[in-house]
């Protein structure tokens, strides 16, 4: 709608304006929760540059393995890589980058009273991150909804936008930022005192996202319709990513119900 704000001169776009945004976001929520929990802070600090990193690669590498294929072999397809210039990543690098990350930094924490609490400080911390994200998200180019007739949709409102090439489009992030937000509040009221809700959250996220993601336009790799819905690989890995996580939360409830 308005892809980017000029200051000074230069261009900012918003998507990555968003981005920079939300994570400032995470770690404020981040911090307030381990204070209020009595945890370590510097313990999640310090892992950042390791899941910063290893997102930032396997979001960007899944979208040129889905591109190009395989492995860069020239100059120009290295630095297309590893360059964020038009922001072409794929969301299921995303999706495994940010579980290796999570489920890493579980796993060094050896008591379960504690993985339980951590969860459930990075479930709520990265979805109330999502909550602002949406307008950034709106704004800019990289990500669009597909086209609608019905009041939901919205126009352009800078004339180097993409979104000229539609009528109106769904507008899907604010979806994002409203079930995120949906998702928040519900794991909030039924964990009431207690911990080791996070997986469930992250579970029930991730099934969010991926049906607001049906409505996104791009290019879509083993797809699958039923009643003119199509799924594809986006969908297939939040699936996958939400049936560990709920097993990984009924495990422990499992093993906190035998205490």
């Amino acid at each position: 709608m308005y892809p980017y704000l000029i200051i000074w001169w230069s261009k900012f776009y918003m998507t990555g304006i968003g981005i920079i945004v939300s994570f400032f976001v995470f770690l404020g929520i981040a911090q307030y929760l381990t204070k209020k929990y009595h945890q370590n802070f510097w313990k999640l600090f310090y892992w950042l540059p390791f899941l910063i990193v290893l997102t930032y690669f396997l979001w960007s590498y899944t979208n040129f393995l889905f591109d190009v294929w395989l492995v860069p072999t020239t100059w120009t397809e290295f630095v297309t890589l590893l360059s964020p210039y038009g922001y072409k990543f794929h969301f299921m690098g995303l999706l495994i980058g940010i579980f290796i990350s999570v489920w890493v930094f579980l796993k060094k924490i050896t008591r379960i009273e504690n993985k339980k609490v951590w969860s459930d400080i990075l479930f709520f911390s990265f979805a109330l991150s999502l909550v602002p994200l949406w307008l950034f998200l709106l704004m800019g180019d990289n990500f669009i909804g597909t086209t609608t007739t019905s009041w939901l949709g919205i126009k352009s409102l800078h004339s180097d936008s993409q979104r000229n090439k539609f009528n109106l489009i769904y507008p899907i992030w604010l979806f994002l930022s409203l079930g995120s937000l949906f998702v928040a509040l519900y794991i909030k009221i039924i964990k009431k005192k207690r911990f080791g809700y996070g997986m469930l959250g992250f579970a029930l996220l991730l099934i969010v996202i991926s049906l607001i993601l049906i409505l996104q336009q791009y290019s879509r790799h083993a797809v699958f319709s039923l009643w003119n819905i199509m799924f594809d690989i986006k969908q297939y890995s939040a699936w996958i990513v939400a049936i560990i996580c709920y097993f990984a939360y009924a495990k422990r409830k499992k093993v906190s119900d035998l205490q």
